[in-house]
């Protein structure tokens, strides 16, 4: 059964949020829309600006070159998320979405979500505090990034995340496809390095939950 609370909870952007404040943006979510494989969910010019969450199915994200050749950008899967930044700016469609399988698609409009932010102080306020911790998560990266190999880089990140959901069992918060462009590092290195942990010894990984040895 879909819940809105938790296809809320699958934005970064709004996970971290009290279910107080999710409750709020519930609002002004449109939810499980449905669109035909083959189906245009976004294209130019069709003034719909704001966050997708691919609730079920996949889709494609692709651009027109001027000879009309079609160039892939993204493929989505269920519980991904595009377009969080053009909720605080607008933007106009450059390119499409279309569905690749029969998918239904939740958003939060940028003008629905700007006319929210206004209204509610407390929205505004966590959203701020949000950034900044983003900021500082983005220094720490930066840091890894500079002095530290893959495999450290890594087994930082995971160590930052346990010490922050003060567990040693926790499911990761990302993707590992946007783990690895955090660490800066391909999505291929990225695996070897959580096996390489594993073989030493170092976690424990199932899936996307990770255990600290």
């Amino acid at each position: 059964m879909h819940s809105k609370m938790d296809c809320i909870s699958r934005s970064p952007l709004f996970a971290p949020l009290s279910p107080t404040i999710k409750t709020k943006l519930i609002t002004v979510t449109h939810h499980r829309k449905f669109f035909q494989k083959g189906q245009l969910i976004r294209q130019p010019l069709d003034h719909q600006e704001g966050m997708l969450i691919l609730d079920e199915g996949t889709a494609k994200v692709y651009a027109l070159a001027d000879n009309g050749r079609e160039k892939i950008i993204d493929l989505l899967h269920t519980g991904d998320v595009v377009g969080q930044r053009w909720l605080f700016a607008p933007h106009e469609n450059q390119g499409y979405i279309q569905a690749t399988s029969d998918a239904w698609v939740c958003s939060i409009q940028y003008a629905d979500f700007q006319q929210l932010l206004g209204e509610s102080a407390s929205l505004s306020l966590a959203m701020i505090n949000n950034f900044g911790n983003q900021l500082i998560e983005v220094e720490k990266n930066q840091m890894r990034r500079d002095l530290l190999d893959a495999k450290d880089r890594l087994m930082a990140y995971l160590r930052d995340v346990a010490v922050e959901s003060g567990q040693v069992v926790f499911e990761l918060p990302l993707k590992k496809k946007e783990l690895a462009n955090i660490l800066g590092i391909t999505p291929e290195t990225l695996s070897r390095q959580f096996k390489q942990l594993a073989m030493e010894g170092k976690i424990i990984v199932n899936n996307r939950q990770i255990t600290m040895c």
